[in-house]
């Protein structure tokens, strides 16, 4: 048997890597907004990643709502941010560096409501190797000569890793960097060639259930701690300006999906699994930044990765995370002020902090 149960499995994943590779960059989805009165928002989505606009809806949160997804295809060809920027979808997620990227390029998009932290037991990313490696945490040497295998250059699949490594002593030109689509790494782990994987939830608890093939060598948590480096859900600044009370639901929503994952790991990672498609027995989900707050520290990560191990456009370096992200659209927070960190957001909260959108140098809303 595969290490994803069945052989129709790994032809539906098959199927679905396809797609990811030949789609157009946006495949319009079918709205369920019935009321006229309802916003819709096009969320960039790929079937096989996880995400909280997701889980909201088996948990029936959108139903009703004042705002609800349209599922559209994944952004490929072109960057998540650039289409924000030209009106082709209204909100995405993806690692911070991105939206950095996009900001230096003048594209119009802000980043409204935090993602992922990190835990040890439920990390971020996770390292695997075949069962019976020689590279382990405390043999990372051993990576010299081999291959690593990622899921994209320039982001948290690539920057982490190399920082880790480089912090411990690894010669980076002698690691073969090798970028594959997630759900192929695996395999390729078990065929030899791949030595060492960089996996995401729910793929990590899939790896987990089978100790025979894969040992977890390290986690993300080794790099940088609770931090986690957020993939903040970030919208179109024309969409913000147009609906910025369905913005507002939008962001406490996705709070209240993210509180209740943290509350009921096992049950939110069984969600993770079928909303993805895989076995829900093996499943993970990450953990996330409560109230879906926003702070400086785990966002300022990433100009920190990307200055130590990747390419930073120029002009990178005069931003901060305040011209990007805000917690103006937050109902449970005091203002529009990024926090200065996690360690002040510990608490959930469940009454609203507010009564409406604060104003934000970010986005240009008339009253």
């Amino acid at each position: 048997m595969s290490m994803f149960g069945s052989k129709s499995m790994i032809k539906k994943f098959s199927a679905w890597s396809a797609l990811l590779v030949a789609a157009p960059v946006i495949l319009t989805g079918c709205s369920n907004a019935d009321d006229e009165d309802v916003v819709v928002f096009r969320f960039a989505n790929s079937p096989t990643a996880l995400s909280l606009v997701r889980i909201a809806d088996e948990l029936g949160y959108w139903d009703d709502a004042g705002v609800r997804p349209e599922y559209v295809g994944p952004a490929t060809a072109v960057p998540a941010v650039q289409l924000l920027d030209q009106g082709a979808i209204d909100i995405a997620t993806g690692m911070f560096n991105n939206d950095i990227d996009g900001k230096v390029k003048g594209f119009e998009f802000t980043a409204i409501a935090s993602s992922m932290l990190d835990l040890p037991e439920e990390p971020h990313m996770a390292y695997f190797t075949g069962a019976g490696s020689d590279i382990t945490k405390d043999n990372l040497k051993a990576i010299e000569g081999k291959t690593v295998g990622l899921s994209g250059f320039n982001s948290c699949t690539d920057l982490v890793i190399k920082r880790y490594l480089k912090n411990n002593g690894v010669d980076l030109d002698k690691v073969n960097f090798l970028e594959l689509k997630a759900e192929l790494i695996a395999p390729a782990i078990e065929r030899g060639e791949v030595d060492l994987g960089v996996f995401h939830p729910p793929l990590v608890g899939v790896l987990l259930s089978q100790p025979d093939r894969f040992t977890q060598a390290f986690t993300s948590f080794d790099d940088w701690g609770p931090l986690g480096g957020q993939a903040p859900y970030v919208a179109s600044n024309a969409w913000l300006q147009k609906y910025p009370d369905a913005a507002r639901e939008f962001v406490g929503i996705i709070a209240k999906t993210a509180n209740w994952a943290n509350a009921h790991p096992q049950e939110s990672a069984e969600i993770a699994g079928k909303t993805t498609g895989y076995p829900v027995e093996q499943t993970t989900n990450w953990h996330y930044a409560p109230n879906a707050l926003l702070d400086k520290a785990s966002l300022q990560l990433w100009w920190d990765l990307v200055a130590e191990v990747g390419d930073p456009l120029p002009g990178s370096e005069n931003l901060k995370p305040e011209d990007i992200a805000t917690n103006a659209f937050n109902p449970y927070a005091t203002s529009a002020d990024l926090l200065e960190s996690q360690e002040q957001n510990t608490t959930i909260i469940t009454d609203e902090q507010n009564n409406g959108v604060f104003e934000t140098h970010l986005v240009d809303i008339e009253e």
